[in-house]
């Protein structure tokens, strides 16, 4: 029964939640029996060693990764938990629902008339440059294996299984592989190098591997301060602002609140780590320590009438276990948010915020993205740009109202690691300096596998496409793009190259079959509107 039940190895990197009608209820059922089991297994007094050794068997033969000791802490400090409530949370949706009322709250938002702000005098342009999801491993091996059948491979002492002679690029692979050191240090010379008025540089998060089943606090670290000082040596004065990744802490996904200081169990490490290092280099102010430490969240202002806002959006990932103890807006984050952004209306600044975790990723809780989609909607006169990671690829978000007005958008970085089936890619933006709105930007990459095929040569980094001319765009507003959205619909030319921007121009990804209503459905995509998204999605497939 379980040989039957297992995932297969394709689908081991999977989001559950995006499992076709039919899998997902299999895998909700899968999920509430194996729950009730372990839960009557620790309610009856078996040892902690006995259930972990028991979940690491099952996860195995099942083929799915394990988990460490903090789902045990989390039942014992929340011993009503269910197993509807926790499958709930980890596959919300009509298969799978949360029904638990903890998990039905909402903030405090005043909704009083939004005040005008209006665009400073001045034909400046602000250089920003976006890098996400770096992905470092410290285990790659060129030449290792790259068809490992394990969550991670190209690292060293998988080539012993190397009996399909898949062997890792050097640069990097297509395969379910992660960034080489050599990788990293190219594209962040390049990117010096070759943007040399960059104004500021902002980082959205994922310095750590995929290798989940090996991580440790002390690994991270090492890691985390390495790529961080490469960083600063190379940047020198730009000041860089980061913000988390759903990898940082260990275990992957998991963001304690901070009153739980249990040393194994705890994230407030990975919040001291990031104040240190983040305030040490001199990119953030002392006075950023507080939110940090609190929550890995702060907000700074590089310029009068301009301020960043840095979120932990890591905290809806419905992979954070603490989220069953914690249901209720995680350190408080959206309620400060809130409040930041009507001090920002009433000092009349403009906002960019940064997030590793997108809004409209269906691995955000439905509350939370509830939630905070109303702060964006209050606030969407201010906020002029949102910035993004974690998802790898080259995409966009349009927020609606409830009357369905495109009011706000979202730039995804995409990603320099590879993984997986993927070109490594970065992008540089130019921002109005009047009201902080984007004007464009330029993806720049480069192709894996002609990098490969020379590696006494650095890569070859080429501007990919400019925004506006690529879509041929008057501006990047939400009104047109939300025009933009509905014409590539009906257009083919303009679909076909947002789904080949989508995966970064990568063979391996683009020989999969898609056909044309496959591609319309990377446009549904793009829409965030929580009640309404179906609604919108119909209106596009039907163009």
């Amino acid at each position: 029964m379980i040989q039957f039940l297992k995932i297969p190895t394709e689908l081991q990197n999977s989001d559950w939640r995006t499992f076709a009608q039919g899998t997902d209820t299999a895998i909700c059922r899968i999920c509430h029996a194996t729950v009730k089991t372990f839960l009557k297994m620790h309610k009856q007094g078996m040892s902690e060693e006995i259930i972990k050794n028991k979940i690491i068997k099952l996860c195995v033969l099942m083929n799915i990764q394990k988990e460490g000791p903090i789902i045990m802490h989390i039942i014992d400090l929340k011993p009503n938990l269910t197993a509807s409530t926790m499958c709930g949370v980890v596959l919300e949706s009509k298969s799978c629902p949360l029904t638990d009322s903890e998990f039905n709250w909402s903030i405090i938002i005043d909704n009083s008339s939004k005040t005008v702000i209006t665009d400073k005098k001045t034909t400046e342009q602000v250089k920003v440059l976006h890098i996400t999801d770096l992905h470092y491993d410290p285990f790659y091996e060129p030449s290792g294996n790259s068809n490992c059948e394990a969550p991670l491979c190209c690292r060293k002492g998988q080539n012993e299984t190397n009996v399909k002679n898949s062997l890792a690029g050097f640069w990097g692979d297509y395969g379910s592989c992660d960034t080489p050191w050599h990788a990293i240090v190219d594209a962040l010379t390049h990117m010096k190098d070759t943007h040399q008025d960059i104004n500021y540089i902002y980082f959205t998060g994922d310095v750590i591997d995929h290798g989940v089943w090996e991580t440790s606090k002390e690994g991270n670290t090492k890691n985390l301060e390495q790529i961080y000082n490469k960083m600063y040596e190379i940047f020198d004065t730009i000041p860089v602002y980061p913000v988390l990744g759903n990898h940082e802490p260990h275990p992957l996904n998991q963001f304690s609140p901070t009153n739980i200081k249990l040393e194994n169990v705890t994230t407030n490490w990975l919040y001291e780590l990031a104040a240190n290092l983040w305030i040490g280099y001199g990119w953030l102010p002392e006075s950023t320590r507080s939110t940090i430490l609190k929550g890995g969240y702060y907000t700074v202002t590089p310029k009068k009438g301009f301020r960043i806002i840095a979120l932990n959006a890591n905290v809806c990932y419905c992979y954070n276990w603490w989220l069953w103890y914690t249901p209720r807006d995680p350190d408080n984050q959206l309620q400060w948010l809130t409040d930041i952004l009507l001090n920002a209306e009433i000092n009349e600044e403009f906002v960019h915020i940064l997030s590793h975790v997108p809004a409209n990723t269906n691995t955000c809780l439905q509350t939370w993205r509830r939630e905070y989609l109303r702060i964006i909607n209050r606030f969407s006169h201010l906020i002029k740009a949102q910035f993004n990671g974690h998802t790898h690829n080259d995409e966009i978000t349009i927020f609606y109202n409830s009357d369905l007005i495109p009011e706000n958008i979202a730039w995804n970085g995409g990603s320099i690691t590879a993984f997986s089936k993927l070109n490594p890619n970065y992008k540089v933006y130019n921002v109005n300096g009047s009201n902080y709105a984007v004007a464009d930007y330029q993806n720049w990459m480069y192709n894996l596998d002609s990098a490969n095929k020379n590696i006494n040569i650095r890569p070859t980094w080429y501007k990919s496409y400019s925004f506006k001319a690529e879509y041929e765009l008057p501006d990047l507003s939400p009104k047109s793009l939300n025009n933009w959205l509905f014409a590539a619909a009906n257009n083919e030319t303009l679909l076909n190259k947002y789904y080949t921007n989508f995966y970064k121009q990568a063979e391996p990804s683009l020989e999969r079959d898609c056909n044309l209503n496959c591609k319309k459905q990377y446009l549904c995509r793009i829409i965030m509107n929580i009640g309404n998204i179906n609604e919108l999605c119909s209106k596009i497939l039907k163009e």
